[in-house]
């Protein structure tokens, strides 16, 4: 090695051995704002992220505070606010958690303050670093209008219909507890019992929304004697007979739309239910209660369904069998045989008429969803026939339809010449639902059809739909599916001691929506 390059290791070395303290000093003192750095994202992202369930605690706390009823004490609130927010983020490292409740008028808030420890932010003497969310819920936001549309058909009797009871009872008393007894509107609530018609009460007989002048086409269908369409109400009159209030369903496309029903347009009209005399000569006759020939002599080579229609026979003749139950339906003889359930109630602030109204409730009849439906629909309406609901898109009213169901829609085919009951759908020859066919599947196809029609034209009208299926296996609930407003306003029931359970959701959830929406 030459003598210039000994001298340059040499001063390299001596450089290296002076400057190595010096740079480790360096180094250490870099450590520890790097050290730092690091310590504040690790302890922002947990404050960061206590702070978010810290949030959802105290929105669900504000947000189950408001639907207590309204007599509930400031101390309550405040007890059940500490005691679910407590619950709620127990375990987590939020240290000195402190939670508040406010209550003024309408307004509950909820707040929690607190601090998240910190790790190598300690460094640099930052202890901790503050928690502090809140949460503000409103009591009565909106108004609310619901109609309970409760399946009554034969095949609710028994423990399903006792169930259905004490449900539609506890739904209707949580609705009340958090309704706003200062403000007349805040809850309105209408029952519809349906099974294959529905009953609208006798009470509205001569009512200028039926067919009260036998100008609906229906009339035309099976009273037409010498082509001069038969009133029923004249029927009935003639018979001695009370009108029960059942009605029929309106002809397609009415049948299921809210287009007010006008005597100037006969076909909006409502026609009441008028189960015909059936055929001496129909050995499946369903409804045979009187003489087909009250005076006696020959039919001429008359149709089973034209001795049904003639009229002279319900002006001048008796029954010929008692008023008692008949058949595996239970349905009773005469012009109101299927009309046994009980009358809809309509919108009201009194919670003991409507527990009243379901405590009455009876079994009976084949299932025709669409006809309960459309009627939940007219009572929360604006229109005609009962104008009870506020305008569609009143941004301070709600409306809710809750429709439970045991069955799927049913048309039975008793072999009778008329190949079907009575319903509110007439005779199943009458083509009612656009199908005449003597399969019972293609006719409960066909009434699905429409069912899916009208569950489309009650959500457009910003009505929203909770729909409950119980107890059924033999289909999948494709239907009824799509008529919920969303997923998770759909209940399949498997027994139905799970309807009070599930109406309790139900309640809950019409009281989120009116709250957060």
């Amino acid at each position: 090695m030459s003598a210039s390059a000994r001298s340059l290791t040499a001063r390299l070395a001596h450089f290296r051995h002076t400057e190595s303290g010096s740079v480790l000093v360096i180094f250490a003192l870099a450590l520890l704002p790097m050290a730092f750095l690091a310590g504040m994202t690790i302890d922002y992202a947990q404050n960061t992220n206590l702070r978010h369930q810290a949030q959802v605690a105290v929105d669900a706390t504000a947000l189950a505070l408001a639907k207590l009823p309204l007599d509930t004490t400031d101390k309550d609130l405040a007890a059940k606010a500490e005691a679910q927010v407590l619950t709620a983020l127990k375990g987590l490292p939020i240290d000195a958690l402190t939670v508040t409740m406010r209550h003024n008028g309408d307004l509950i808030e909820v707040a929690a303050k607190g601090a998240t420890p910190t790790s190598l932010t300690r460094l640099a003497g930052f202890m901790s670093m503050p928690l502090d969310v809140s949460a503000t819920s409103n009591r009565s936001m909106t108004d609310l209008e619901i109609a309970l549309v409760l399946d009554n058909t034969g095949s609710m009797k028994g423990t399903k219909l006792t169930n259905l009871k004490a449900a539609a009872r506890d739904l209707v008393t949580n609705l009340f507890k958090q309704a706003d007894p200062a403000k007349p509107n805040a809850l309105k609530i209408g029952i519809v019992p349906f099974s294959m018609t529905v009953n609208v009460g006798p009470g509205f007989a001569g009512s200028d929304w039926l067919d009260i002048n036998a100008k609906s086409p229906i009339h035309q269908q099976i009273f037409n004697a010498q082509g001069v369409p038969a009133n029923r109400f004249s029927l009935f009159a003639d018979m001695g007979k009370p009108w029960a209030g059942c009605v029929e369903s309106r002809p397609a496309p009415y049948d299921v739309q809210d287009t007010a029903p006008s005597q100037a347009n006969p076909v909006t009209l409502f026609v009441p239910f008028f189960a015909p005399d059936e055929s001496d000569n129909d050995g499946s006759a369903v409804n045979d209660y009187m003489a087909d020939l009250p005076s006696g002599g020959s039919a001429g080579g008359a149709s089973n369904r034209q001795l049904q229609g003639m009229t002279a026979k319900y002006e001048r003749n008796a029954f010929k069998v008692s008023a008692t139950a008949r058949n595996s339906m239970d349905y009773l003889y005469g012009p109101n045989a299927g009309c046994e359930i009980r009358p809809l109630t309509r919108l009201t602030t009194s919670q003991s008429q409507l527990t009243n109204a379901i405590t009455a409730m009876t079994a009976i009849g084949e299932t025709n969803i669409p006809t309960g439906l459309a009627w939940g629909w007219h009572l929360l309406s604006p229109n005609a026939p009962f104008k009870d609901g506020v305008a569609y898109g009143e941004t301070k009213t709600k409306k809710f339809i809750v429709l439970m169901t045991d069955g799927q829609n049913q048309s039975t085919d008793p072999r009778s010449d008329n190949r079907s009951y009575y319903s509110g759908l007439g005779f199943i020859w009458q083509n009612r639902i656009g199908t005449t066919s003597n399969d019972t599947a293609v006719r409960r196809r066909a009434i699905d059809a429409r069912l899916s029609l009208l569950c489309d034209n009650i959500r457009k009208a910003r009505i929203q739909v909770f729909a409950v299926r119980v107890e059924v296996n033999d289909s999948d609930s494709a239907v009824l599916k799509a008529c919920a407003s969303s997923p998770n306003m759909f209940f399949e029931v498997k027994n139905s001691s799970g309807l009070p359970a599930v109406f309790r959701a139900i309640a809950d959830q019409i009281s989120e929506l009116r709250i957060s929406q």
